[in-house]
């Protein structure tokens, strides 16, 4: 160590000091030091470092640290809510989430029984090749020598996580059935399902709820719906059920459908000073039905640009979100039948589903009315925040809880957040049903981004349900079709049935699930 610099101690006029080695080796200046000052000076001139000893401890402090800061982070990177917390933070910069907010752990009271075992294998082509195809199977029956390959595997390291459709690719869709719990006779029934459809096609691009009106048809598939004047809603819905399977006009076997139902959704809306409007006949008669048509073409006109980016798609889809936005209640933050009426749960599901798929596609969606959906939401729970109705003064209702609990994962709740785990164990124990296609839509996208037990137990019964329930080829004009099994499907018939469940068998890859994002990595 090198010798202090006396020159650094305050000086004062005075005789020289003489009475000390130390004083002896500072300047020759008048100065005045007191005894114990000129001590601690001599100590450190005459103090020897060891620098051997002095390295090695240098040395062992910094591995000590190194290796401390190396097992925290392999404890923060390998924790499950990491990606959670880094995308939700990402989320929060650009204005779109709530911030995270640890939650009370729920642990379930009650499992059900465990889901029966796996049967034998069947491949997607065995099904598909079955005259009687789709066939019912009760098993997750995928060989992953026929459905997971090289090509499905870059397919999922290619997965862009910032896109909720980037799952649909080609490449990417059975790797995901096949993580997800889906098998080849749930892909027979979907590829069956938009078989119906394209028959059900009229020339002008767009489908009917009145689908026996089509002339291929001629009445031959029976329980046609009432809407007859529907048809924006109508070809929203069947457009959502090619684009869930990843088929756009340029990509997949029904482009030249896809194509032609678009331009019929461009052609059909009107240009307003609020946005485009796509409420069709139903703005002029104020029918019930309005805002669900306008809300569900806006999500295919989303939907379709953000797998496209087709700018012509961008301008009319950016339009019909503006007229959501501008049709808002900002008294409630709710939408119903009209523009600026106070909400009901059932409509704001559709609207909040076009809005989180503008975001996704990247459109402008401000902030601030997002947050209004939140208002909307807490006027009509229940329960602690876990159950939701139809309107305020209205007892809560599973179809309408699995609306609210799905806006509520879109709006930022996490899997820590209590009123979420509640929620999703109240449909867990309702379970899939057998009259009301509705609610088990809503539901499936619930239990699929929540994962684990509650999901295998809900998919293992909605799967089956519906591969078993789809008509098939010895129905003739039926085959790929389902019978209606909704409260409400007198009005949507057959081609709003079959369309939700088409989409509901589509929920292994139609979005990228929100908390199970690390069952998608690969290294490739």
């Amino acid at each position: 160590m090198a010798p202090v610099n006396s020159d650094s101690i305050e000086q004062v006029e005075s005789e020289p000091v003489t009475d000390s080695p130390a004083a002896e080796s500072l300047p020759r200046r008048r100065r005045r030091l007191s005894p114990s000052v000129l001590e601690t000076v001599r100590r450190l001139q005459d103090r020897k470092v060891d620098w051997k000893r002095w390295l090695s401890t240098t040395a062992l402090s910094a591995l000590v640290h190194a290796i401390v800061l190396f097992v925290c982070a392999l404890v923060v990177i390998q924790h499950p809510d990491f990606e959670e917390l880094v995308s939700s933070i990402v989320r929060m910069e650009n204005g779109r989430d709530d911030p995270l907010v640890e939650q009370v752990e729920i642990t379930p009271d009650n499992l059900l029984d465990e889901v029966q075992e796996s049967q034998p294998v069947m491949n997607v082509s065995e099904v598909l090749a079955n005259s009687q195809s789709p066939v019912a199977l009760n098993i997750n029956d995928l060989d992953p020598t026929v459905m997971i390959d090289e090509t499905s595997l870059e397919g999922l390291a290619k997965l862009d996580f910032s896109n909720e459709t980037s799952g649909r690719t080609a490449a990417a869709r059975a790797a995901m059935v096949k993580k997800f719990g889906g098998n080849s006779a749930s892909e027979a029934a979907v590829a069956s399902g938009l078989k119906w459809l394209a028959a059900h096609q009229f020339e002008d691009g767009g489908w009917s709820f009145d689908h026996g009106a089509h002339p291929d048809c001629n009445g031959e598939c029976n329980q046609p719906g009432t809407m007859t004047e529907c048809r924006i809603a109508a070809t929203g819905l069947a457009l959502l059920a090619y684009l869930g399977g990843g088929h756009t006009p340029t990509e997949g076997n029904y482009q030249r459908q896809v194509k032609s139902g678009l331009e019929f959704l461009v052609k059909s809306g009107k240009l307003t000073s609020g946005g485009f409007d796509l409420r069709g006949e139903l703005a002029s008669n104020h029918g019930h039905a309005a805002f669900y048509s306008h809300g569900i073409a806006t999500i295919a006109l989303c939907e379709a640009y953000a797998l496209t980016h087709d700018e012509t798609l961008k301008a009319r889809a950016q339009a019909a979100i503006n007229f959501i936005l501008a049709s808002q209640d900002f008294r409630s933050g709710g939408w119903r039948y009209q523009p600026q009426e106070a909400g009901d749960t059932s409509v704001v599901g559709w609207q909040m589903m076009a809005l989180q798929s503008g975001r996704n596609a990247g459109l402008q969606v401000p902030f601030q009315s997002i947050k209004m959906v939140e208002r909307y939401l807490n006027s009509k729970q229940s329960n602690r925040g876990s159950q939701y109705a139809y309107l305020e003064a209205d007892q809560p209702t599973p179809p309408m809880t699995a609306v609210g609990l799905l806006c509520r994962m879109y709006l930022g709740w996490n899997q820590r957040e209590a009123r979420l785990r509640l929620g999703v164990l109240y449909l867990d124990g309702q379970k899939p049903s057998r009259n009301n296609m509705y609610y088990n839509y809503y539901a499936t996208q619930v239990l699929h981004h929540w994962g684990g037990e509650e999901w295998t137990r809900w998919n293992n019964v909605m799967r089956d349900q519906l591969i078993q329930t789809q008509r098939t080829e010895k129905d003739g004009h039926l085959a790929g079709s389902w019978d209606i099994a909704d409260p409400h499907g007198s009005s949507g018939g057959r081609l709003y049935m079959t369309c939700l469940a088409v989409m509901t068998l589509e929920v292994y890859y139609r979005h990228l699930p929100l908390y199970q994002r690390d069952k998608l990595k690969v290294e490739y």
